[in-house]
This record gives C-alpha cells, structure tokens and sequence, in this order.
C-alpha cells in the first residue's frame, strides 16, 4: 500500500501505542511501499525520524488527540507497552505533566526534574538502581513479578512495596522516596505522607573515617609516579574539600590573588559546588595554602582548565593506593575522590580544636551537615576536649 502520512502516521500510532518517531519510522518502512518514478516498481518507503516529527508539529491538533489516545488506552487495557516511556511519550501523560509544571513552578531545576522523573519512570517498569558503583555494563534487575505500571495508577501501596524491594538488596532509596512522596503528593494520592523524606538510618555511618597525616603524605607518594594529574587534583581536594565536579572543572580565570595591608597575598579559587534539590550550582571561593600554590602555578600559567582528566582516569588509581597504604579503611571508603573532602573536615577541625562553625564556613556546610557526615567526634575525643576544657571554666 502506498505511503500516506495523514492516514498511515496516525494508525502507527495507535498500533504501536508510541508516538516516538524511530518506532513510527520502522513501522511504516515495513508496511508501505511507495513508487519508483522512473520504473514504476514498488519501493520501500523512505522516510526519517525528522520528517515524522515536521508532521506531527505542522498537525498539532491531531499530535494531541494521539497523545490522550495513547494514555487512555494504556489506562484501561491491563498490560502496558514499553512505548509508554519512550522519547518524552511518559512526560507528556496528564499526571506527569502536571507534576513536572509544578515542581517548575517552584523553581526546580531541569536537571532535578528530569532525575526524578527518571525514578518514577523505574518504579513503573519495576526497575532497580544498580548497586553502589557497579558498572553500567551489570544489567539492571527488575523485580520479579512487578509487571508495567502506569503512572496514573500509582499508590502509596506501590511505593511502598518498591522500597521494601530496594531495602532487600540494600540499596540505598532516599531519591526514590522523595521522588515517589513528590509525585503522590501533586496528583492527591490518598496516605502519600506515608513515604518518608528522612535520611537513611545509615546516614554518616562514614563520618568516623580518619587517615593519619603521614598516611595521607603517603597516599600521594604513592599516586604522583603514576599519575600526576591525579595526584594534583587529589591534593586540590584534600586542601579546598572541592568535591569531584568542581575539582575538575576548576578554571585558572577563577584564581583570584588580593594584597592585604600588611603585605602578605591572599590566594583563593572560586569553584562551582552542587547545592541543594532542585538548585543550580553555587560559587565557592577557596583558600589555596602556599604549598597548594606551588602545586597549580603552572597550571594557572598555563589558563584554561587546572586538570586535565576525568573521573574514569583517577578511581582505579585512588583505590589501588587506599588499599596499599590504608588497607584498614580502603573497605569503608564508598567514594574514592570524596574521601579528600572527609579529610579536609577530619584533620581542619583537629587543627581548629573542633570548631565546627569555623570548618563548616570553610567546606561549604552547615553545621549540622558536617557533624552528621563529615566529622564526627568519637567519644575518646570527647572525654580529651572535656578534660582539655572543662577545667578552666
């Protein structure tokens, strides 16, 4: 049968239950024909994704009347296709839409949108993370017996029986569990206060990790001969608490030298930190010490960005080095290029006598944030400030 857009696009459509254009694409190439001008014979038709979508914005009405009849139909037949979350077809389903135009509304970012529709899109498909840093060559699981759901569908019974699978295999589920009570609550889903927005019980169970200075000066010993990029922007992040992102898109333009009266230079950098859900990136300026200036001199000569690497070339060479020279904390160490910014806090707030309003300025904390995560004082530490202390009041 020869290809006709207006009549074969809009029937793709409804087989397909999609309007992703590369589905559309195939389907007509493998139903139509069309007709060779200078033989006469029956070709196949050709047709690209583009051209498809040219269509649908030059008939609108008719894209919309799709769009509804695709989600009415996958609301009242019991299984649901895969097309339901393909190319923006899931953001566009009335209860998503209106929960994304919400969260805009309150100022979230695209980025944090699009995250959390991502996670209500593997509660519908009954999807699981990968666990911690396993390569995204390991297949995701999906959970048994958990079949497609629709969103308009879902309930707090729903989410909660995702979580508890999550729990099973320990992974961690609080963006899940923010994302699922942020959904529930915009579409008046009865009990969706049910699901918790508190931290994990195990938040800052890494708040303890402490590595000697010695050992640190080791740890770098044993990097520099390897790779000096990666020493470089490893002792960037011990001495600033710059997190990874911020440590590799640290920028020369933003080295900043200021006379003070009595002589001396200050030398800071200004990087750019996450913030917190749904906020963009804020500016950090940092201290660089003399012998960190030593370091990125050249780096800073030379403009442009300071390290030239990405995060695929420093973890395999950070956790070879935790394991030979801190084999007691290589385990425990769950994120190897954060581990500098637990460090910074660790031996900053030794150096201060604890001062946690001090340190948290410094890092770009809260105090409460750094206590819970970054540094905790164990109680031997306690009862030495108590001693060191008490006595003089």
């Amino acid at each position: 049968m020869k290809y006709k857009p207006s009549r074969d696009i809009p029937k793709a459509v409804k087989q397909l239950k999609t309007t992703s254009p590369m589905e559309i694409r195939k389907w007509i190439m493998e139903h139509r024909t069309d007709r060779d001008s200078k033989t006469g014979r029956r070709v196949q038709v050709k047709i690209t994704p583009q051209s498809i979508s040219n269509w649908f914005r030059r008939n609108k009405g008719v894209a919309q009347e799709l769009e509804r009849y695709i989600e009415k139909q996958e609301i009242v037949e019991e299984g649901i296709s895969e097309g339901l979350f393909q190319n923006g077809v899931f953001t566009k389903i009335p209860c998503v839409n209106k929960w994304t135009n919400k969260m805009r509304g309150r100022g979230a970012k695209e980025k944090s949108i699009r995250g959390f529709v991502g996670l209500i899109k593997q509660v519908c498909k009954g999807l699981l993370p990968r666990k911690g840093t396993a390569s995204r060559k390991v297949e995701r699981e999906i959970i048994e017996g958990w079949g497609l759901k629709h969103p308009a569908r879902l309930t707090t019974e729903i989410a909660n029986n995702y979580i508890a699978e999550m729990r099973k295999r320990g992974l961690k589920d609080r963006n899940h569990r923010l994302a699922l009570r942020n959904f529930l609550k915009a579409n008046n889903v009865d009990d969706w206060d049910e699901i918790s927005g508190e931290l994990a019980e195990d938040a800052g169970k890494y708040a303890h990790i402490f590595a000697e200075r010695d050992k640190i000066s080791k740890i770098f010993a044993y990097i520099k001969p390897i790779n000096r990029e990666v020493h470089d922007a490893s002792v960037f992040a011990f001495k600033t608490a710059s997190r990874l992102n911020a440590t590799l898109t640290a920028h020369a333009k933003e080295y900043r030298e200021t006379r003070l009266p009595n002589g001396e230079i200050e030398r800071t950098i200004r990087v750019w930190e996450k913030a917190s859900l749904h906020k963009g990136k804020r500016p950090m300026e940092k201290v660089i010490t003399p012998d960190l200036y030593e370091i990125l001199k050249p780096r800073i000569e030379r403009g442009g960005l300071l390290f030239n690497i990405d995060s695929s070339g420093l973890h395999g060479i950070l956790r070879s080095a935790y394991k030979d020279v801190i084999p007691e904390l290589a385990d425990e160490i769950p994120m190897v290029f954060h581990f500098w910014r637990h460090q910074f806090a660790q031996h900053l707030l030794r150096e201060t006598d604890w001062n946690y309003g001090l340190v948290a300025r410094l890092g770009g904390w809260t105090v409460e944030t750094l206590e819970r995560y970054y540094g905790k004082m164990d109680r031997k530490i306690v009862m030495q400030q108590g001693r060191n202390h008490i006595v003089n009041i």
